[in-house]
């Protein structure tokens, strides 16, 4: 079967019209809420170790990441009802995969667990699926891993004194700042 040019030329059209209509309905139907939910647990979290110490983060951390978990998830509920997308299986499976040799590396490794180690270690994982993400789905999301890994290694490498404000800023920033690009700006 041979395609005449003027018949390849609208299949292309077409199919660039589809990706323009599914990023128009991801960008309208709550993506964006995503990102700004995780940034402002990211914020609150450092903040909670920055003036409550290891306990203040202890405290706080699993009741933040449980309520945004349930959250997100009614995010993406009311965003499924919207958007109609098939679960890609294989996804899912590589971020289960990901997380669960993240976690083994931990307990073989056994690092001093300071605070800001293990809040980087988690961070870069986060950060991972970021990027996994991205270029499993061909998004912005492989940036926005990218860009917070490296402003995580910034802050533990070289700002540690204030690492906590530097997170805050900087990773909690960078997810609010996402949401904001995809929101108003991701074509």
């Amino acid at each position: 079967m041979h395609l005449t040019k003027e018949e390849a030329s609208a299949a292309l059209a077409a199919i660039a019209q589809s990706r323009e209509s599914s990023r128009r309905a991801f960008r309208a139907h709550h993506g964006h809420y995503h990102l700004w939910l995780w940034g402002l647990i990211w914020i609150a979290m450092a903040m909670a170790a920055h003036f409550g110490g290891p306990v203040g983060m202890q405290r706080f951390s699993p009741w933040l990441c449980l309520g945004g978990g349930l959250l997100s998830f009614l995010i993406g509920w009311r965003q499924s009802s919207q958007v109609r997308a098939p679960v890609d299986r294989r996804f899912i499976g590589v971020l289960i995969v990901l997380i669960f040799f993240a976690l083994l590396w931990l307990a073989i490794l056994r690092p001093v667990p300071t605070m800001e180690r293990l809040f980087t270690y988690l961070g870069l994982i986060c950060a991972q699926l970021y990027v996994v993400s991205g270029i499993w789905f061909d998004s912005y999301l492989a940036w926005l891993g990218l860009i917070l890994a490296f402003l995580l290694m910034i802050g533990f490498f070289f700002f540690l004194p204030i690492f906590w404000i530097w997170v805050a800023i900087f990773g909690g920033g960078s997810l609010i700042l996402g949401g904001f690009y995809v929101r108003y700006f991701w074509r």
